[in-house]
């Protein structure tokens, strides 16, 4: 995966930076992206940034999700 300005979190901190107006140092709207159980600090990305970050994951979850259901030879 590229490297992404997005900082892995957890939803304590997730929480804080959604419900404590941390939304004022955002480059974009967006101010967390959350995947599963897993949450990201994107607050420095712009719109596009966090458009490919997530593009990124869901490719890795998907490479991953394959690999877990190949047949071994």
């Amino acid at each position: 995966m590229r490297f992404h300005k997005a900082i892995e979190i957890s939803k304590l901190e997730a929480d804080f930076i959604i419900e404590g107006g941390a939304v004022q140092a955002a480059a974009s709207d967006i101010v967390v992206v959350a995947r599963g159980e897993r949450y990201y600090d994107v607050r420095s990305m712009n719109v596009a940034e966090v458009e490919a970050f997530v593009a990124d994951l869901a490719r890795a979850e998907h490479a991953a999700e394959l690999r877990r259901l190949a047949l071994p030879c």
